[in-house]
């Protein structure tokens, strides 16, 4: 993995691995410096606790759980997405408010979650800039 990070609100080390849990994973275990960065600033704002409910990836995982081939939480440097439990609608909304203040323009609503994407800062090739999207699971 490339460059390490080091996070004031979050374990690098445990919340984003791969939720696969088989011990051939070859999914890394911390995330892209550039998302662990972005996290930090909006848990900051954000004022309380964040659950990462699915960090990094390896491609079996991503696979088997209907992630697209080209998923933020695939990435051999580490994750450049991650996904936020957040359920209640204000909750959800003063976290967009937190996302929106630091920069961050990929952002996907789902029931229980809110995926946090910086792949665009990182690879505009791969993943669209300045998108939001309502997910389905």
């Amino acid at each position: 993995q490339g460059a390490t990070v080091t996070l004031r609100w979050f374990d690098a080390d445990t919340e984003f691995r791969c939720q696969c849990h088989r011990p051939e994973c070859d999914a890394p275990i911390r995330p892209h410096v550039l998302l662990g960065r972005y996290l930090d600033v909006i848990r900051g704002d954000y004022g309380q606790p964040l659950v990462v409910t699915s960090g990094n990836r390896c491609a079996v995982h991503n696979a088997a759980i209907g992630g697209e081939a080209t998923s933020e939480h695939v990435w051999p440097e580490g994750c450049l997405g991650s996904d936020l439990a957040c359920a209640g609608s204000r909750d959800r909304a003063r976290l967009l408010d937190a996302i929106r203040r630091s920069g961050v323009t990929r952002v996907g609503l789902y029931a229980k979650h809110v995926h946090v994407g910086v792949g665009d800062m990182v690879a505009a090739e791969t993943f669209a800039g300045i998108v939001t999207w309502l997910g389905r699971a």
